[in-house]
């Protein structure tokens, strides 16, 4: 895992006012996640799906890195926002999770509104059919916004 951290390194800091990576990686902040159907390749090497698409808070930069080195290295979780992505992507009925509500929240892809309704109904299991469709006219925004592409 080290390779992988030398070349992750080698790729921020040049996009990153500081030159220490330790420094650096708190000026990067989540910006969009995508999950692929063909492989991409994170900067540090590794085959991946799902992308973090991240940005430099001081100078605009913009990269993505694999969801592990956005965790691992930069200390941002992601785990459970791609797990809540897929659920609502292959069903637009599920419920879609906290991190994924938040997310979606903060990066402007639902309403305040639909975000207090989401969370207050990502446990229930029965709603009504007008609550239903709400939902499901919420989660194909969030999945049309966060992009899950499948290759043809």
């Amino acid at each position: 895992m080290q390779h992988n951290f030398e070349r992750l390194s080698e790729h921020i800091l040049p996009l990153s006012n500081s030159d220490n990576f330790h420094v650096a990686k708190n000026e990067w902040k989540l910006v969009g996640v995508e999950i692929q159907e063909d492989w991409d390749n994170c900067p540090c090497g590794q085959a991946i799906k799902e992308l973090c698409y991240i940005q430099n808070q001081l100078n605009g930069n913009k990269t993505h890195v694999g969801n592990v080195c956005v965790n691992q290295f930069i200390g941002i979780a992601t785990g459970n926002l791609f797990a809540g992505l897929k659920r609502i992507a292959s069903d637009n009925s599920a419920n879609a999770n906290e991190d994924l509500i938040l997310h979606a929240y903060q990066l402007g892809y639902i309403y305040e509104n639909e975000y207090h309704f989401l969370m207050q109904t990502r446990r229930k299991r029965k709603l009504s059919d007008k609550q239903m469709t709400w939902k499901q006219k919420i989660n194909l925004r969030i999945v049309n916004q966060t992009v899950v592409r499948k290759n043809t």
